[in-house]
């Protein structure tokens, strides 16, 4: 003898208790995402700023000084560096526009991950570059 009830099983919704509790989680994402944009354009403008720097540098270097192995030197870094400032331009101002709007999906997870890669590859050249100078202005005094 199979005992067969007729069981309804219902969904019912559990709130936290307080009246206002989804408003409140709402707002406090709304903050978040505020401060986050705040953030993030404050380091979008000082990205901006390094950008122009990197860009008078190269073409200072570039056009107007006789070429030397350390203005040389120089020269990469500063391309590095521009390099690295764009890529990071290009993240920080993808990431405050998914941000905004909310928009999350493979394809920008595949788009930041191709982006990091660049970023990483122009911070090492940096790095690399910087050791470089300073190992030989080393030799030199030596």
């Amino acid at each position: 003898d199979t005992n067969t009830t007729n069981r309804n099983f219902s969904v019912v919704y559990m709130g936290s208790g307080y009246e206002d509790s989804q408003a409140f989680t709402r707002y406090w994402c709304i903050r978040h995402n505020i401060s986050a944009l705040i953030i993030t354009s404050v380091f979008i403008g000082i990205c901006l700023c390094g950008l122009v720097g990197n860009m008078v540098v190269m073409r200072f270097l570039g056009f107007h000084m006789k070429r030397t192995p350390f203005t040389v030197y120089v020269l990469n870094l500063a391309i590095a560096d521009f390099s690295l400032l764009l890529c990071l331009l290009v993240i920080l101002t993808l990431f405050s526009i998914l941000t905004f709007y909310e928009i999350y999906s493979r394809d920008y997870r595949l788009s930041y991950y191709f982006l990091m890669v660049l970023f990483l590859f122009f911070y090492y050249a940096s790095m690399y570059l910087l050791t470089a100078m300073s190992i030989e202005r080393c030799t030199s005094v030596l």
